[in-house]
């Protein structure tokens, strides 16, 4: 074989052995780059388990209109402006809030009333579990799905964007609504404008955080020692008589 032959055939031998290479890394990349985007994809997505969801002791007393808690014609109305994702308004819905349910919501003297605010368009896994709150009240449990999400808080909302439909999805089921129901009323975004409107007229009224009450139209700010509150409601009940 003359040398000029056999560098020749090196030379193609080189080529394809290149050719087999290139192929290779670029098989090679696309499916780290398919990966990538899969661990992206999966893990914006929370989906909670029946043996992941933690269940606290759920609101007994049955809602008033949509998202109202107790006697409508109560001489107090304490109203709620609060956000799924924020943590001072699950220590309160968690906590403060059954001491008030205890004391004045389930003898009459008080009602309460939730607005659902701190869910913008960035923010769309608070957006959906807002809407998905109003969809489970039309079955009479908002306050139950609302027990939930603030007990399940920071699974679900450590990522605002994540998707959690299929954990809203979870809920219903657990707390037996018509599952069918409750995912068209969320998928048609039913509540959606309700939601808007909340996050306006929390704005109108100069509701600066979460949470934020207005107790016949007198201002509290925060999850305050509950000491606060009853003098607050005590206050509103004196100026009622």
């Amino acid at each position: 074989m003359s040398s000029r032959k056999y560098l020749e055939e090196r030379r193609q031998k080189h080529k394809r052995q290149n050719t087999l290479l290139s192929l290779m890394m670029a098989g090679g990349v696309a499916l780290v780059f398919a990966a990538v985007i899969y661990a992206v994809v999966t893990s914006s997505r929370v989906n909670l388990t029946a043996k992941q969801i933690v269940q606290p002791a759920l609101t007994e007393l049955e809602q008033y209109d949509l998202s109202s808690l107790g006697d409508p014609q109560a001489p107090v109305v304490i109203e709620e402006f609060s956000d799924f994702g924020c943590a001072h308004c699950a220590d309160f819905a968690l906590e403060t809030k059954k001491l008030i349910e205890e004391e004045y919501i389930k003898t009459g003297k008080a009602v309460l009333v939730f607005h659902t605010v701190g869910a913008p368009a960035q923010a769309p896994a608070l957006q959906r579990a807002a809407e998905s709150a109003h969809c489970a009240g039309e079955q009479g449990s908002f306050w139950q799905f609302h027990d939930l999400l603030f007990a399940n808080q920071v699974s679900l909302f450590t990522n605002r964007t994540a998707d959690v439909s299929r954990t809203m999805r979870s809920f219903a089921e657990l707390l037996e609504l018509k599952v069918d129901e409750f995912e068209t009323c969320v998928e048609e975004g039913k509540y959606q404008d309700l939601v808007s409107s909340n996050q306006l007229a929390a704005s109108q009224l100069g509701v600066t955080g979460t949470p934020t009450f207005f107790i016949n139209g007198v201002m509290l700010r925060g999850n305050q020692p509950y000491e606060n509150f009853r003098q607050a409601i005590e206050a509103a009940l004196a100026a009622a008589e």
